[in-house]
């Protein structure tokens, strides 16, 4: 006999370490600086720093060109491993916006309603602090209703999902996932640029995801 076993209602989040991020960052990182001291935060999830316009990758500079490039490109492959290679057929759309953290600030608990996909991608996430291992680290929650409270031999349901940031790193999950950001310890600003996906529209033809321009339609 043979025991099939199914995966069932599988959560995918993708990570990419961007190769060769260094030049992008730090041109990265001095505009969104600069945006910050240009007009205050946008208030959303984040508990104290900063948090920029969702217009970010309208900007023309060629970092900000070079970002949109990496996140569509990631957002295809997510599309193609959950969907099919070639099984999706409509056109979406993508916007983001810069944050940053300072010293004790965090982002709540939320999910991005109304988006599809969503991610982040961390232009400086400064160094690791082995006595604060949690310093600014990305937390996916459950979303199965319950399953912390049922003890399970080997509790392998319940935990959640930990990244810890890093320069030129970009995670990318479905935008209903529950999430939130452990408060910042670090001496520098923590830099990130955060985006969302929807379906623009449904019944045009795709052509190629990685083509997408001023960071829109993709």
């Amino acid at each position: 006999m043979e025991l099939e076993v199914t995966k069932a209602f599988p959560t995918v989040i993708g990570q990419l370490r961007v190769p060769d991020a260094e030049a992008m960052n730090q041109d990265l990182q001095a505009l969104i600086l600069a945006e910050e001291a240009s007009y205050l935060s946008v208030g959303r999830s984040n508990i104290g720093g900063w948090h920029s316009r969702p217009d970010f990758l309208n900007r023309p500079e060629p970092a900000v060109g070079a970002l949109t490039t990496w996140v569509t490109w990631m957002v295809s492959q997510m599309v193609d491993a959950t969907a099919g290679l070639g099984a999706f057929k409509g056109q979406l759309s993508v916007w983001a916006w810069a944050t940053i953290c300072r010293e004790g600030a965090y982002h709540a608990p939320h999910s991005h309603p109304d988006s599809a996909w969503s991610g982040v991608y961390y232009v400086d996430a400064d160094k690791f602090n082995p006595n604060r291992p949690l310093s600014g680290v990305l937390e996916f929650l459950d979303p199965r209703v319950g399953v912390e409270a049922v003890s399970t031999p080997g509790d392998p349901y319940g935990e959640p999902v930990r990244v810890r940031p890093e320069s030129g790193l970009l995670v990318a999950f479905p935008s209903w996932l529950y999430h939130w950001v452990h408060p910042y310890a670090g001496q520098s600003p923590r830099i990130a640029v955060s985006f969302n996906v929807t379906l623009a529209a449904p019944d045009t033809v795709r052509t190629s995801i990685i083509e997408a321009t001023a960071g829109r339609d993709i």
